[in-house]
């Protein structure tokens, strides 16, 4: 598997070091969307699929040039510790990813821990709420 679904600071208008980083090792395929609910962690978002498939998260898709040299550089970045999943704000896992009418699988970082105290970003847009908040 070598595509990525990103929805956060790893998108390129974060201008992010680890962004500008990951960017270097991928290829831009196309934009996409997944069913799922976006919230807000602070400095950073969450997703969670939404099975009711009611809410929608967008973002971008990538392929990656070298997925077992990148992933394990973005899962040190998520902060995934595979000795201690339980412990692991993200979990990376594959995904159905709508792009073009189409459903691709992907990589994605999903969120892993308890939602009810975030607040939700009803759009499913990281950047545009960036703009608003």
């Amino acid at each position: 598997m070598d595509l990525l679904f990103v929805y956060g600071t790893l998108l390129p208008e974060c201008n992010l070091s680890i962004s500008t980083q990951f960017l270097k090792e991928a290829e831009f395929i196309g934009h996409g969307y997944v069913f799922a609910n976006l919230y807000d962690l602070g400095d950073y978002p969450g997703m969670v699929l939404d099975m009711s498939q009611e809410h929608k998260v967008f973002g971008h898709i990538y392929r990656l040039k070298s997925p077992e040299k990148t992933l394990p550089l973005l899962d040190e970045y998520e902060d995934i510790n595979p000795s201690f999943p339980e412990d692991n704000e993200y979990i990376r896992t594959v995904i159905k990813v709508i792009s073009g009418g189409r459903e691709i699988n992907a990589y994605a970082y999903l969120y892993a821990k308890d939602v009810l105290p975030l607040i939700k970003i009803p759009s499913g847009d990281y950047l545009s709420y960036l703009n608003v908040t």
